[in-house]
């Protein structure tokens, strides 16, 4: 078998796990933790922040509160259609796209921070995923995963 087609074997899997059970309830029993976590980041508002694996919208919902603008993607379509709902019943504008990590559907540049609590570890490709978020994080900007700033 070809490593793109074992990739695509790996990436199918991931998204059948994520997809398979209810995230968005676990993660209501993170939130606090999450908020507590992104707090101690201290991203700006007004800035422009993507959420990388970004689940039921955790972390985007309290970042768009704080008057960030944010962009979330995630791999299950489930948790992007939760992370939409949640956003909307709290009146917030928050872009959520279903993607993966190793292809962010966004131009260079295009954030002031890239943040990934979880998501982003799931890449079978660790080094394209690196790559990405590096891409699309502009010059000067900061890449946070799980509880270190990078």
């Amino acid at each position: 078998m070809h490593a793109s087609h074992d990739a695509d074997a790996v990436r199918a899997r991931v998204k059948a796990m994520w997809t398979a059970g209810d995230y968005g309830v676990i993660a209501k029993n993170f939130e606090l933790g999450a908020l507590e976590i992104f707090r101690g980041w201290k991203v700006a508002p007004g800035s422009r922040m993507l959420d990388v694996g970004c689940g039921s919208g955790q972390l985007a919902i309290p970042a768009a509160r704080s008057g960030i603008t944010v962009v979330g993607i995630d791999l299950a379509t489930n948790l992007i259609e939760q992370a939409r709902a949640y956003a909307a019943k709290e009146g917030l504008v928050v872009q959520f796209d279903e993607g993966d990590a190793e292809q962010l559907p966004y131009p260079d540049a295009s954030f002031d921070t890239v943040i990934s609590m979880i998501g982003a570890m799931f890449g079978p490709h660790p080094d394209r995923v690196a790559t990405e978020l590096v891409r699309v994080c502009r010059s000067g900007g900061r890449i946070i995963h799980g509880q270190l700033d990078s």
